[in-house]
């Protein structure tokens, strides 16, 4: 029984995170109906107007002028329960997952919501970006960097 809790452990550690890699973006939900949960593609930051998301044929175009809030998250990638926390914390760092929700007024007026994972690397660079592009939807707490 020890050796079978032993592997167990051992797999939970070694287990990749279902997260996002380096480049990627995914949508993970919202009110936009032109993209599926789940969709993988990449944001386009270049525009000085507007932010793109690019996944499998579908665009979703945002402009910075109509974005009325921006967040960034993260939240650890598996609750665990805490002796496994623990344990796990011991041998390596737990691994976290970085989401930024963005609400806006689509060309039609209406209050939208767009939830993206980004890859680790990307929230210093988007917060950036929606800073200086977006700011009116920056609130004090949101605007300071992770």
């Amino acid at each position: 029984m020890k050796r079978f809790r032993g592997l167990l452990l051992l797999l939970v550690v070694s287990m990749p995170a279902a997260a996002v890699e380096n480049g990627q973006v995914m949508y993970v939900g919202g009110t936009v109906s032109v993209l599926k949960e789940g969709a993988l593609g990449r944001l386009n930051t270049t525009r000085e107007t507007a932010i793109s998301f690019e996944s499998a044929g579908n665009t979703l175009t945002i402009p910075y002028g109509k974005i009325e809030s921006f967040e960034y998250s993260r939240q650890v990638a598996r609750h665990l329960g805490v002796l496994p926390a623990i344990a796990v914390g011991l041998a390596k760092k737990r691994q976290r997952r970085h989401f930024f929700r963005i609400s806006y007024r689509d060309g039609g007026n209406v209050s939208q919501v767009a939830i993206f994972e980004v890859p680790k690397q990307m929230p210093r660079v988007l917060l950036a970006i929606l800073q200086l592009r977006a700011p009116q939807g920056c609130s004090r707490q949101q605007c300071i960097a992770p």
